[in-house]
Formats: C-alpha cells, structure tokens, sequence
C-alpha cells in the first residue's frame, strides 16, 4: 500500500520497464539450435553404443573362452559333429523363441519399415545367411576333426591366424581400411600367438591332413564375422543367429546322425556340458559377439578373439593344474600389447554401418 505510488512514479517515468518483452528467435536460428542438440545427441549414443558393444564383447570373448572346457567334457561320449550340431539346435531354439517374443512386443506401427532403405537384395541377403550358417558350422567342424589329425599346439596356432583372412577380406571386399597401428598391433599379437605354441609346434607329413583342417576352420569363421557384420547392418542379434544356427544344424545333422556315438549324449556329464556350450559359449558368447559388430569392425573383434587362448590356457591351468612357463607368460603378454595396440587405433565413436537401420526387431 505505501510502495504503490513509487511504483506508479516508474511507470510514468519507464513505461517499458516492467513490460514483458518476448524474446523472438527466427526460424533459421532455431533450426542451427535445434541440429546442433540432435548432433550432440547422436554422438553421445554412439559413444555409448561404442562402449556397451566393448563390455558385451569382454563378456563374450571370456564365454566363449570356456567352450574348450566344455567341448572336452562333453567328447566322453559324443563325437564333435554331434557335439556341434547339438549346440547349435539348442542356441536356435533359444534364439528363435527370443525373436519371436521381441516380435510380438512391438507394435506393428513401430516396427521397422526398410522397404527403400534395404542395403541388400532378398537374394543377398539369403547368400550372407547361407554363407554365415555353413561357415560357421564348417568351422566348428574342421576345428573339432583337426583335433584328432594334428596336435592340439598346431590345432591351436593355425586356428588363431582368423585374424589375418578377416583383415584381408574386410580389406578385399568391405574395402576398409586399416592404420599403420592396427596392423602393427596386429603383428605384434599374431606373433604372440605363434609363441606360444611355439615350444610344441611340430610338422609331420601325417599331420598335414589336419594342420589344413585348422587353417580350414580359421578361413571360415573369417567369412562367419564378415557376413554377420554386413547382416548386422539390417537384422538384430536374435534374427542372425536363428539363421545362423539353423542353417549350421541343418548341415550338420547327417553328420551327427552317422556318427558313432549318434546324436544324442550317452550320459548326464555330456549333456550338462552341451547344454553349457550352446547357453554360455554359443547363447551368451557368440550373441553378444555378433551384438558387438553392430558397432565395431570385425577386423578388431577378431583381433581382440585372440585373448580367447589367453583365456583358455588360464582357465585350463586354474581347473587342470596346468603349470604355465616363463616363456608362455611372456608371450601372453605381448598379445596383450599387441591387442591394445590394434584396439587404441579406433576411434572411439566409430560408425561404420549405415545409420538407416536401427537394432529394432525384424518379423
């Protein structure tokens, strides 16, 4: 009440003062500010999608690194090709109920439209999927009958030479390209490998039948990582690896059903240690691995699979009591420095997919 003239007093003095006076922004100025917060909303998902596919394939490559373990228990009574066929019905079955629940929680207006924004043809695709599932499941094949042809050293060493053939065929064909860094990481840690295996490396005549199957299993699973990487760019993690596992099971059913011990395991140690491979190694493993290619090469997944026998030898050396020598430690070393040479070359918010086709379920 007594401060009423004074504020009467300014308005007559200052008509303008206490008047409200709205702030425009023109359209093109709202425009830059509006690309410049949807730019800086796109590079922290990327980076963060970056780093969730570096967890997820930490946690991948140490499931993964336990298939040996189980691979081994599970061979008391069960021959590889049914060891491999086993694991693969049994991941696709999981895959395939988890496809079709992710199907049915997204509505049909929300699902994604890529009529128009399809990388590949219907023919190409079905050629990535044909060409990922017999990959794979000849990998797993050569691998295991390697094994009874050749040392399990020599098995090993030409096993982890994948990383080469990715390289040379992400070059070849994808044409991406590698710095001077990532391929001297590279080196450095294929030279750890052969390490080693150096100390019980050894070449026979009779062995060679089996030392071509390992070189075999490492070429194919080359072409497993660039097809599902070019598959990634459409599909999600469920629908590749149903497609994958089913098309592997289908080819590798006649061979489980004329082997030996048939396709079934011949006890409850075999069938625990199967059904461990396709949850652990095959479900966990393998789907966060392919989850991973969503968002990085797969020249460096590849690289990074070699701390795979890193992890394989301490596991076995922690279970079995397996001794493991100076030169052995070295060399687990020096892969490590080679990986995080080749690792450190990536920038850490690569994009190397096309941006059209988001991670959203496929029917």
């Amino acid at each position: 009440m007594f401060l009423s003239p004074i504020f009467s007093l300014r308005r007559l003095l200052y008509p303008n003062l206490l008047e409200a006076n709205p702030i425009t922004i023109s359209p093109m100025a709202f425009e830059l500010e509006r690309g410049k917060l949807q730019a800086a909303w796109h590079g922290l998902r990327q980076r963060l999608r970056f780093y969730l596919a570096g967890i997820s394939l930490a946690i991948a490559l140490a499931s993964i690194a336990c298939a040996s373990i189980f691979v081994v228990m599970a061979a008391e009574t069960m021959s590889p090709s049914a060891i491999a066929c086993n694991r693969l019905l049994i991941a696709g079955t999981i895959f395939g109920l988890w496809q079709q629940w992710a199907t049915s929680q997204t509505a049909p207006a929300q699902r994604c439209e890529l009529v128009g924004q399809q990388a590949f043809t219907r023919w190409q695709i079905g050629g990535l999927f044909l060409a990922a599932g017999t990959s794979f499941a000849a990998s797993l094949n050569c691998a295991a009958w390697s094994l009874t042809q050749t040392t399990v050293a020599n098995s090993t060493l030409l096993n982890n030479l994948m990383p080469l053939f990715t390289t040379l065929g992400a070059w070849l064909l994808l044409k991406q390209a590698f710095s001077r860094q990532f391929l001297l990481g590279l080196g450095v840690a294929l030279a750890g490998v052969i390490a080693i295996g150096a100390q019980d490396l050894q070449i026979a005549a009779d062995q060679l039948t089996g030392d071509a199957a390992a070189l075999l299993a490492a070429i194919f699973l080359a072409v497993t990582l660039l097809s599902i990487e070019q598959l990634r760019i459409q599909y999600t993690t469920s629908a590749v690896m149903t497609g994958l596992s089913a098309i592997g099971a289908v080819l590798l059913l006649p061979l489980a059903l004329l082997s030996p011990g048939g396709l079934l395991p011949g006890d409850m140690t075999s069938g625990l240690a199967v059904l461990a491979l396709a949850g652990v190694s095959q479900v966990l493993g393998h789907g966060l691995l392919t989850y991973s290619l969503k968002s990085l090469s797969s020249g460096l997944v590849s690289v990074l699979m070699l701390t795979i026998p890193v992890m394989s030898a301490s596991l076995a050396a922690l279970l079995f009591d397996q001794h493991l020598g100076w030169i052995n430690s070295l060399a687990f070393l020096v892969v490590l420095g080679g990986i995080y040479l080749a690792a450190s070359s990536q920038p850490p918010t690569q994009d190397i997919h096309s941006p059209a086709a988001a991670d959203c379920p496929q029917p």
